[in-house]
């Protein structure tokens, strides 16, 4: 079977596609055949310098099924995560715990995006706890973080202030976020729109906390999923992926989006033979949502 690697230290030149042996499923594991597996911007990062897998997300068939499972049969469609960022292959063997059973009514290439980035917005939401009537404040609105928390906020009963470029204004009007041009004057366009801002997630990094702080926000209603250094100097904290809730969170994120109560985004889809192809669209950001893999699609 084929799977990606990465192991020339040359950026996205270097990724390719290795033949590898079928996986054989441990105890606790199942053996899934990956449909789709969402690329994520934070593997970018990781393309230089250390070997290195790209992929975390997956969504599948149960083909084969280890001992010591009794959640899953084979033949059931499910989605998930593999610790290993192994999940960029035709067969993945996987944890029975890292994995939910997938909604009828859900597409692949939505289910193999639902881990890494929406999870890292669920765990923003459970950091700041918003409130109905609040105002929320979310750097990178319209980026697959922001915009998963933008909607969860709002099902909360939050008002939410996207901070954004003019272009996604229409997308986050329509889904009913407040959208406000980042950049140079942004403090004074946040306070044009509210009096009072009662929490703050960043989904971007780079002076962000820093704004939150001068907007009020206490440190205890600040979540940033990207500036790790800046969280421990600043007192603010710092939850996302991991920190959502797993399996649990993970099949409720799943059944809003099959219910169509989040929505997201899909803006790309290749095949797994366009790997290198489908990481520079990751790079270029042109296009608004999640790029997809379809490791069982060769052509």
């Amino acid at each position: 079977m084929k799977a990606v690697r990465y192991d020339r230290f040359t950026g996205i030149s270097g990724i390719y596609l290795a033949e590898l042996p079928e996986p054989m499923p441990g105890s606790g594991e199942v053996v899934v055949r990956v449909e789709a597996s969402a690329l994520n911007p934070g593997a970018l990062s990781a393309l230089h310098g250390s070997s290195y897998t790209p992929g975390r997300d997956l969504a599948g068939e149960v083909v084969a099924i280890g001992a010591d499972v009794d959640s899953f049969a084979v033949g059931d469609a499910v989605l998930g995560w593999l610790q290993s960022w192994d999940a960029h292959a035709q067969l993945v063997a996987v944890p029975a715990v890292q994995l939910v059973s997938k909604p009828r009514a859900l597409p692949w290439d939505v289910a193999g995006s639902l881990y890494t980035t929406p999870m890292a917005g669920l765990g923003a939401i459970r950091a700041v706890e918003p409130q109905p009537g609040e105002t929320l404040v979310i750097s990178g609105a319209s980026g697959g973080v922001g915009f998963t928390a933008a909607q969860l906020a709002l099902r909360a009963g939050a008002r939410v202030i996207g901070l954004t470029s003019a272009t996604h204004f229409p997308l986050l009007q329509h889904h009913g976020i407040e959208p406000v041009q980042y950049g140079d004057g942004e403090r004074d366009r946040i306070r044009a729109a509210a009096d009072r801002v009662d929490a703050f997630i960043d989904a971007v990094g780079g002076g962000y906390l820093d704004l939150a702080l001068d907007l009020g926000v206490p440190t205890g209603r600040i979540d940033t999923v990207v500036d790790y250094r800046g969280a421990k100097e600043k007192g603010v904290k710092a939850l996302g992926t991991t920190d959502a809730g797993g399996t649990p969170a993970l099949a409720e994120l799943a059944s809003l989006a099959a219910a169509g109560d989040l929505h997201i985004p899909i803006a790309a889809a290749y095949p797994l033979t366009a790997v290198q192809d489908a990481y520079q669209a990751l790079t270029d950001r042109k296009a608004h949502g999640r790029i997809v893999l379809h490791p069982q699609d060769l052509d």
